[in-house]
């Protein structure tokens, strides 16, 4: 059992003290104050012509203006790696169905999301000049805890006197049903496709996905803080993650090709020895470390996500001892595919 933080027993007394909503309510003004998501929005005079009433209540004509709920990856604050984002895009539309907003993504941080991933039953997307901060029109609002009833809590930073609540996120509450809200935002773009289908030529129809996830350990992927081993460590962590992968070619048929994704350049060198073995070529980047605003720096990432959906099984390699990420990359991918998912163990 993980132990407590100081924090974690803070909070948990005051769950019983003021109770789930009160503490939750306070953590998401003091996280909205804390990560400065009011700057920049302002009272405009101009936001006062509406006929007297809310600019959620009435447009200039005297007509229901519809209210937006806005996921914002905007760049004032980290908003998580790739399938943090995902997994709260999926979650605002369904929240956003369920409530009767209107829904867009306003996704600049690092990159334009539509130029990897196109709109495909729905138009998501919203230019800058349609995102006002006008505080009479608009306001931020944030959910960034699992533990909590987050559609509530998110309800309850909700209100009549708004046009768009600007909405900071990675919280899932799809779960199962990701695939479905996905599948209505979302369809590859043509730089995307064009690399979906040259790997599919040399993966072929019946593949094998494993993933590893080092951040650091292996000294050849900088992410936040964290550090990498000792040098008899990592070739021992080296050895055994190869170990695996030798085992997962071994099961599988001589002709079926394996897909491996990692964040390490060192292993993925590697693995790139064994016959059998695929990988996407590009560099590995952490999205909310990297800077570049350039999408194709960040198209590795997607195309073995959409590659590890039509795998034939996935799989995630866990090192206890090294304690190597349990990352949910390839559970989401998995789960995008309904493709059989484990994880190795060791």
């Amino acid at each position: 059992m993980i132990p407590l933080t100081p924090r974690e027993v803070l909070i948990r007394i005051a769950r019983r003290v003021l109770g789930e909503n009160g503490v939750y309510d306070y953590l998401i003004r003091r996280g909205i104050a804390l990560r400065h998501l009011q700057d920049g929005y302002i009272e405009k005079c101009d936001g006062e012509s509406l006929g007297g009433e809310s600019g959620a209540d009435r447009n200039g004509n005297g007509s229901k203006v519809h209210q937006t709920l806005v996921f914002m990856a905007d760049g004032k604050w980290m908003h998580g790696g790739l399938t943090d984002r995902l997994r709260g895009m999926t979650s605002a539309y369904k929240f956003a169905i369920e409530h009767n907003l209107d829904f867009k993504i306003y996704h600049t941080s690092p990159f334009d999301l539509q130029e990897i991933l196109q709109p495909n039953k729905i138009n998501w997307i919203i230019e800058e000049n349609e995102i006002t901060h006008d505080s009479k029109r608009a306001k931020p609002v944030l959910l960034y805890r699992e533990d909590f009833d987050n559609d509530f809590a998110l309800e309850r930073q909700l209100d009549t006197s708004h046009e768009q609540f600007h909405l900071y996120s990675c919280i899932d509450t799809v779960n199962d049903d990701f695939p479905r809200f996905f599948n209505e935002l979302f369809k590859p773009s043509a730089i995307l496709e064009k690399e979906l289908e040259h790997y599919g030529k040399l993966l072929g129809e019946n593949y094998t996905a494993i993933s590893f996830r080092f951040q650091n350990k292996l000294g050849d992927f900088k992410e936040f803080t964290f550090k990498e081993l000792a040098a008899r460590d990592k070739q021992d962590l080296l050895e055994a993650s190869m170990n695996v992968l030798k085992h997962v070619a071994e099961q599988a048929q001589a002709t079926q090709k394996i897909l491996v994704t990692a964040d390490s350049p060192t292993f993925l060198a590697e693995a790139e020895k064994l016959p059998q073995v695929v990988t996407v070529k590009g560099k590995s980047i952490h999205i909310d470390f990297n800077n570049s605003k350039n999408a194709a720096d960040y198209l590795k990432a997607f195309t073995e996500f959409f590659l590890i959906s039509k795998a034939s099984k996935a799989k995630l390699y866990h090192n206890r001892k090294y304690k190597t990420y349990p990352s949910n990359f390839p559970k989401y991918a998995a789960l995008l595919g309904n493709v059989p998912y484990e994880t190795i163990e060791q």
